[in-house]
Parts: C-alpha cells; structure tokens; sequence
C-alpha cells in the first residue's frame, strides 16, 4: 500500500534536532571530494556529525580530509587501509553519534536541503527510513544545484508499506527508484544495531538494502530528487563493466538475497529478481565476449556456465509478472547455443537497431 503524506510543506519547522550523522566515504575522489563536502556543509539542517573516511586513499583524498576538519567542528576524520566501501562504511557507523545516519559518496555531491527534507519525512510519517529521488550527472558536468521553490517545498511524499516497498525494489521500479544504493536513504542508526554492510570490494549494497528494507514497516519516500550521483567516472568501481567482481561479488549477492527473500515469505520476489539478474548476465556475457584484450575470457566463459543455470526454472522466472517476451527469446537462443545468441546480438546492434533510429530521422 502506498498512501500520500497530506499538506506536507517543507516549512523549516523541524529544527535542528535530532543529531543526523553523515558519512562520507572516499578512495580516491580528491578532484571531487571538496564539492562533495562543501555541499554538505552547506545544508540547510545544522545538527550534524560528519565523518570522513579516508579508505587508504593514494591521492590527495586525505589531505583535503584533514583541511576540512580544521574548518568545521562538526568534522571527523579516519584514515584507514583500503578495505573497500563496506567496512568504511561500518567503521563510520560504529563512529556514528546522531540518532540517523546518511551515506555519501566521496565523488558524489547533495542538494543543500537535503537532510532537512529526509528528516523531516521521516518524522512527519513516523518511519525508521526516508527514501528520496535522486539526479543522474555526468562527471564532467557543472555543478547543479536547484533552489528550492514553493512548489518543491510542498513536495509529494509517500509512506510506502513493507510488502509494497520490497516489490518495488525487487522491481526496479522507475517511478519509485529506490536502488541499492545507501546514499539516496535517510536511516534511524537503530536499523544498524544487527545488520552491517559485508567486507567486499563490489557490490556491497546488494543484501544490506533489502534486509533493511525487511526491517522496516514502512518508509516515506521524497518525490524529488535530492542527490547527485555521478554516473561516468572511468576509474570508479560501478564502471567496470563485466569484471571478477561480477563473479565474486555480485551473482553470489542475488543468491543471498534469493534466500533472504524465501526467509521473509516474499518467494513471489524471487522469480522477479533472478529474471533481472539473468537479464544482466546476458549483457554482461556481450561484453566480456566483444573484449579485444583477451582479459576477459575467463568472466565469459564463467558467466556461459552461470546463466545456463537458469534452465531448470526458466518457465518460473519468466513468468514474473514483469518478464518482457523478448527477453525470454534471448535467453532460449542463448540455451540452444551461445552462437546464436551472439549472432541475434550482434546482428541486432549492428543493423537493425542503427536501421530504426535512421528510419526514425
């Protein structure tokens, strides 16, 4: 179920109270990390404890740490080994000292009210977690920063239930992106007490998300986009492409989640989930296969073995009510062999789809 908040206005009445710590976590952003901070230092919500996590940085990431906190008390500073963003994130929330918690990417950057909105969601619907929009930019991109207007202030904001809110997930809804990601989310720091991000390079987010979606009744959701994710950067690690992390990391990730939505009674989501996760197998088998280097033979040949494990079930899983026919045509041609398959890809990138967009014109 999902119901709209009634007369909600952003009116600045929440004050300051309670504590919200934000984490900003960083490896190797120091062209980006000052507009990442200065923008929350900027919000328009004061009360906050803000921690830096220098995550074995070997750039000038925690130089610019350091000069930030002599600037402002509210800053704290960790240098720690590179262990990737799970456990930089967890050391943070065991710094934590505000009563809510937020997470942000070191090369990210967020809307000056941003954290005045999520809490004030959050308590106006009486949930443990507030969710909001967010915009897609490039890297290159201007700073975009959006006043905000009356329209804005009386804002759409929705109390999503937990069934509903794990269906849009699993979904990858467009009206409500809700994502993996733990930076669009506003979370009461008691969601922590016994789930932590996993100590892994990629992926992180994958489990966490949904066990904390399972914790909660019911989250307000922000129908405005209130942070900045920065989507091209070469050298992050959501921009690798098919890599070992989609072997290590990210198939065993939606196998857990397969077993934690079993655990919960949501074996309706699990169909759902696995026809989206062998949608992107598919593609990320394209990829690995059109590598000119030879470096990925090994994930090709790896993710040819993965996806055939869809054959037993492909009745069930595309049969979920979201499934698109055409996406169970692929996979048949890729079970009956890869070749052809191959052939349909690239037969279709190579003319069909250039054809269409020239008829289009």
């Amino acid at each position: 179920m999902i119901r709209q908040i009634d007369n909600f206005y952003l009116d600045g009445n929440v004050g300051n109270s309670p504590k919200i710590t934000v984490a900003i976590t960083c490896y190797n952003v120091g062209k980006y990390l000052a507009r990442c901070i200065e923008s929350v230092l900027a919000q328009t919500y004061k009360n906050l404890d803000i921690i830096l996590v220098d995550d074995g940085s070997r750039d000038n990431s925690g130089l610019i740490c350091d000069y930030y906190e002599t600037q402002d008390n509210r800053i704290r500073v960790v240098h720690q080994n590179n262990t990737g963003p799970g456990e930089a994130r967890n050391l943070a929330i065991d710094m934590a000292e505000g009563d809510y918690i937020a997470f942000v990417d070191g090369d990210d950057y967020v809307e000056p009210y941003m954290y005045e909105y999520l809490i004030t969601a959050l308590l106006r619907s009486e949930c443990a977690l507030s969710i909001c929009k967010y915009y897609s930019n490039g890297v290159d991109e201007e700073i975009d920063i959006h006043p905000l207007t009356e329209e804005m202030r009386a804002g759409k904001v929705s109390v999503i239930d937990k069934d509903e809110l794990l269906s849009l997930y699993i979904e990858e809804s467009e009206e409500y992106p809700i994502r993996n990601a733990v930076w669009n989310k506003l979370y009461k720091k008691s969601l922590f007490d016994e789930i932590r991000l996993p100590s892994q390079k990629y992926y992180e987010d994958i489990l966490v998300t949904l066990k904390l979606l399972g914790a909660v009744e019911s989250a307000a959701y922000v129908d405005t986009p209130l942070y900045h994710y920065i989507i091209d950067r070469k050298d992050s690690i959501m921009n690798q492409g098919a890599c070992d992390g989609i072997l290590t990391d990210q198939i065993p990730a939606y196998l857990k989640r397969d077993e934690y939505l079993k655990s919960i009674g949501r074996d309706d989501l699990v169909n759902t989930q696995d026809y989206l996760m062998y949608k992107k197998l598919l593609l990320l088998y394209t990829e690995a296969r059109r590598d000119k280097s030879g470096n990925k033979k090994h994930i090709k040949e790896e993710l040819e073995k993965r996806i055939r494990n869809c054959k037993d079930r492909i009745d069930e899983i595309y049969g979920c009510r979201i499934a698109n026919p055409h996406e169970r045509m692929r996979m048949d041609l890729f079970l009956w062999h890869p070749w052809a398959y191959n052939l349909f890809m690239d037969v279709n990138e190579g003319i069909i789809l250039p054809l269409r967009q020239k008829i289009k014109k």
